[in-house]
């Protein structure tokens, strides 16, 4: 097996004449994209003169879509993708960034949730061929010996389902966020025991039944920790089907993002000769696209322009008026945390979670978006200078997902607000996203 693919320099945007140009390395190769200058808002053409990185990644929220250079040379084969776990399609959206960048069209050829709203939002901005609202285990035959390194399936996975077999064959990319409540920090340690934890097992077994070129599995950093040991049994899985695997943590907030949101990557490539090349580390990865700052809350929601034009998105919840005092306490005193008198009763002794009503410091990124960002009593997300709790709109865009980017399951039903919470705080930030992408495709987009 060749080494991990490795990268070398770091990322680069600069302007060039009429337009704003990317320089991505991969290898020995540079990714080489630009956005168009008649793409961008003035307002972002002025701020790449000062800051040409994030002007690049405001444009790309505002919906500008990257162009590959035609000098780069890059095919222009589909790349297709099995989401699994898909929700409204955060994931996607930071894969299909990448992949806009070197030229390659995103084809999403089956996208597995339980939530059939979050699948119809899924179809309607990412074209999904092929739908599936049921669980994943439901979808492969499978038998897995053994935990920790010395796993095994009993036997190959085979896929149940015809169609999904059909949409599935030799993807280029099977990737998965498998539910984490039984993994994160936020909960107890009995938690690490949760039977839903299991799930991220039926991953391996999925993309080996359709023999997937690579896979990426995205999941909170303390799945590490989990009791049934399901990263290094999925890692020891993949190995005995001829993947070569690399794991690891990335930070938005590490590669200038404004939202300190960490998350752990398992990336693993197929290895059918020698010569095939392995994923490219995620250390690797955050080194490319290392910042020397993260961008502040205020850089992607200051002055609401250029935010979604759907009204619901910029919806606030009613507060009651003992919700609303607490709000006001907090820009009276000009503080970012309640004292402990003025928490709840249940919040007072000091060992709670401290960032429950907290405001968010407007020159600081924003904290981990969840699905609580519109309730004050679930984390810090009241408004660093408004007395009220984040949109959806800008908590989308906190997530990397494009002004555009259309959350309604159907063109005359809208969603409601418990959905847009879910569908929002549940999504992989699309930076990671696209960060994992380039672990997974990158020795692939760097051959050509």
């Amino acid at each position: 097996m060749s080494p991990l693919t490795e990268l070398r320099g770091t990322a680069r945007v600069q302007v060039e004449g009429d337009r704003l140009e990317r320089r991505l390395p991969v290898r020995d190769k540079l990714l080489r994209s630009h956005i168009p200058r008649d793409r961008m808002a003035e307002a972002e053409w002025e701020a790449a003169r000062r800051d040409p990185a994030g002007a690049w990644w405001l444009a790309v929220l505002g919906g500008a879509v990257p162009l590959a250079d035609e000098t780069a040379g890059m095919p222009r084969r589909p790349m297709r993708v099995v989401d699994l776990f898909a929700g409204a399609g955060g994931l996607m959206v930071g894969v299909a960034r990448l992949l806009a960048e070197a030229g390659r069209q995103p084809v999403c050829e089956l996208a597995v949730d339980i939530d059939s709203d979050a699948l119809a939002v899924h179809r309607r901005n990412h074209r999904t061929r092929l739908l599936e609202a049921e669980s994943v285990t439901s979808l492969s035959d499978y038998r897995i010996l053994g935990l920790g390194d010395a796993a095994r399936f009993v036997y190959p996975p085979k896929l149940l389902d015809e169609s999904v077999a059909s949409a599935s064959t030799r993807v280029d990319l099977v990737m998965a966020g498998p539910p984490c409540q039984g993994h994160s920090n936020l909960n107890n340690r009995s938690r690490r025991s949760d039977r839903r934890n299991l799930l991220y097992l039926a991953v391996p077994a999925f993309a080996a039944a359709c023999d997937a070129r690579a896979v990426l599995i995205e999941n909170v950093p303390s799945v590490v920790h989990d009791d049934a040991k399901v990263v290094r049994t999925t890692c020891a899985l993949l190995r005995s089907c001829g993947y070569a695997v690399t794991e690891g943590v990335l930070a938005a907030d590490a590669m200038g993002w404004p939202q300190s949101r960490r998350r752990h990557f398992l990336v693993a490539r197929r290895q059918e000769s020698s010569t095939d090349p392995e994923p490219v580390s995620l250390s690797e990865v955050s080194d490319v696209l290392a910042a020397d700052s993260a961008r502040s809350v205020m850089w992607a929601i200051g002055g609401g322009q250029g935010l979604s034009r759907y009204p619901a998105m910029h919806a606030v919840p009613e507060f009651t008026d003992v919700t609303r005092e607490r709000i006001n306490w907090l820009f009276e005193q000009d503080a970012h945390d309640l004292s402990l008198s003025e928490r709840p009763e249940c919040h007072q002794d000091g060992t709670s979670y401290g960032s429950v009503y907290g405001r968010m410091h407007a020159g600081r990124p924003a904290p981990t978006i969840t699905t609580g960002f519109m309730t004050p009593g679930r984390g810090r997300f009241v408004h660093p200078t408004e007395r009220r709790t984040l949109t959806p709109a800008e908590a989308a865009r906190l997530q990397g997902f494009p002004d555009d980017y259309v959350f309604w399951p159907e063109p005359n039903r809208s969603a409601t607000r418990a959905q847009l919470a879910k569908w929002i705080g549940d999504s992989v930030a699309a930076p990671l996203g696209y960060a994992a992408a380039l672990s997974a495709l990158g020795p692939v987009l760097a051959q050509h």
